[in-house]
């Protein structure tokens, strides 16, 4: 069980990393072609569902890379308050104002 349940873990972090690394995939309606099929009329248009790209978003990619990004936005956050810190502790210091 312990290892059906750590195979689990594991197929989500490669799948989370697969979606995060490539977000898009080929369009299901055109084949990727980004072309419409069909009559000889609306053949050479571009594809509704893809806007002529060829390429549609995958299934998660977009929650993927809002969590790295808060993720990102956050230690970046900690890293200013540390610097803002060490900077009021060295303006503050009792060496400092001797000095003045």
């Amino acid at each position: 069980m312990v290892t059906l349940t750590l195979l689990a873990m594991a197929a989500a972090v490669i799948w989370a990393a697969s979606v995060y690394t490539y977000p898009f995939r080929p369009c299901r309606r055109c084949g990727g072609t980004g072309r419409k099929t069909g009559s000889t009329r609306r053949r050479f248009g571009p594809c509704n569902r893809c806007a002529g790209t060829g390429r549609t978003q995958r299934l998660g990619s977009r929650t993927a890379h809002r969590t790295v990004l808060s993720v990102r936005s956050e230690m970046a956050k900690e890293r200013q308050r540390k610097r803002d810190r060490r900077a009021a502790d060295h303006a503050t210091h009792p060496r400092r104002l001797e000095d003045r």
